[in-house]
């Protein structure tokens, strides 16, 4: 999932939750920029003993990689884990991971990212090599949720597959032409939700691990949502199914 070795923030609410989280190293910001929100930034900063450095807009938008930053950019661990989520999960009393496979956009990621923890899920994986990876675009989207849950990458995808299984958990996808709605499955056991690509959906190896596939009941005239939303939509029926079994 990760490209690179080390990970870009851009934007106040990313860069103050990487910090927070202990994923920044340095900050860049333009000292033309003076108010109380790089102030607070900055305080927050210096409290992680996080190295600062002065930089102007030229810099800073070579550092950001074109990504609106304003006037503040980050830089620092890499994030996601290589591998891992099944060694991970055998802790979980009750599992909730997303699986992303292969979504392109890394404005959609940072959206599953985003809803994966508001939502309460102990995860998020992806298949390694595939998709559009945790581009700074996908962590400033994300409003925090690349650095505030745990983020796998995959090689090996049809033995994860299985190994998920093998411990219990149910893999269910989205799927917009599945015959059952999300509404009439049983997601109180432990689940790992998958979402697929923007064009083509769950791929051929993900859709044959799949326990079983479930819509979302749009109107017939409307059927298609985004995959993002329909992340956070899933993930929140699971919790919700949960707090009342």
């Amino acid at each position: 999932m990760l490209r690179n070795q080390q990970s870009k923030f851009s934007g106040f609410h990313a860069i103050e939750a990487a910090l927070k989280d202990g994923f920044v190293q340095k900050v860049y910001y333009d000292e033309q920029r003076q108010d109380s929100r790089i102030e607070k930034l900055l305080t927050i900063a210096k409290s992680k003993g996080v190295c600062i450095s002065i930089a102007d807009k030229k810099k800073l938008d070579n550092i950001a990689g074109g990504i609106r930053h304003q006037g503040v950019v980050a830089v620092g661990k890499s994030i996601g884990l290589k591998g891992g989520c099944l060694n991970f999960v055998k802790l979980l009393d009750e599992s909730l991971i997303l699986i992303v496979d292969g979504i392109e956009d890394p404005s959609n990621l940072g959206g599953c990212l985003r809803n994966a923890a508001a939502a309460g899920a102990d995860a998020v994986v992806t298949a390694r090599n595939q998709g559009c990876g945790l581009t700074p675009t996908a962590l400033r989207v994300s409003q925090g949720g690349g650095t505030s849950l745990p983020v796998f990458e995959e090689s090996n995808w049809g033995p994860f597959l299985r190994g998920l299984k093998e411990q219990g958990i149910w893999l269910v996808g989205l799927d917009e032409e599945a015959d059952e709605d999300i509404y009439s499955a049983d997601l109180s056991v432990p689940v790992a939700m998958i979402v697929g690509s923007e064009g083509s959906g769950l791929g051929r190896l993900t859709r044959l691990h799949c326990d079983r596939g479930v819509c979302l009941p749009a109107v017939e005239s409307f059927k298609s949502l985004n995959v993002s939303m329909a992340a956070g939509i899933a993930l929140f029926e699971v919790r919700r199914q949960r707090a009342i079994s």
